[in-house]
């Protein structure tokens, strides 16, 4: 403990009731007021904690709404290796979709793009802390198929991603619907591109 540190706080378990109220109240917030009027004093009172609770979790509002975008994506994770990247691609669009369907995610991304020429550093955060993993996610998902011969050696890895993170939110943003069907056709397509031809 540092000489900073209080005595009354060292070593007591944060609540998970607090942290789910926390983020929650931020991405409602958030949606509603937008970045620049939401406060973390509004944050605070609509979630019926002290402002101390939130600091000693998020030292700034910048990290406190990057956490609270996190929380809707704190799932998307890498399926296990199932020997087929067309199987392990459709696993990761489903979860892609899950966190579109929560309907916060393209109302936070369009807040936050709003804030990119007066505050950079927010985007950046939400770009390092977001975006980036679950980026790797996918890419990871790809360079399986490399090593294991299914897809070419010579594909670009991030283009590849971003082609299938770019159909995801064409299609949300077209208003199209969101089905299985559609999910399979475009993974198919793309995988046409890059599967390695027999013969």
């Amino acid at each position: 403990m540092t000489t900073t540190d209080s005595p009354r706080t060292a070593g007591r378990p944060r609540s998970p009731e607090a942290d789910r109220a926390i983020l929650a109240t931020t991405l409602r917030l958030l949606v509603e007021q937008g970045y620049d009027a939401m406060s973390i004093e509004s944050v605070a009172a609509t979630a019926g904690v002290g402002k101390t609770t939130i600091y000693r979790r998020y030292p700034s509002k910048r990290e406190l709404v990057v956490a609270a975008v996190l929380s809707i994506a704190d799932t998307f994770e890498l399926p296990a290796d199932s020997g087929s990247t067309r199987t392990d691609l459709l696993a990761v669009t489903h979860q892609a979709f899950e966190v579109f369907r929560t309907g916060f995610a393209f109302a936070m991304l369009g807040t936050l793009l709003v804030k990119e020429r007066d505050d950079p550093e927010l985007v950046d955060l939400f770009r390092r802390k977001v975006i980036a993993p679950r980026m790797e996610i996918v890419g990871q998902v790809f360079r399986r198929g490399i090593d294991r011969g299914e897809l070419r050696a010579d594909i670009s890895v991030p283009l590849v991603v971003q082609l299938l993170a770019g159909s995801l939110f064409a299609r949300h943003i077209s208003g199209y619907p969101e089905d299985d069907e559609w999910m399979e056709t475009l993974v198919d397509t793309l995988l046409y591109g890059i599967t390695v031809r027999q013969g």
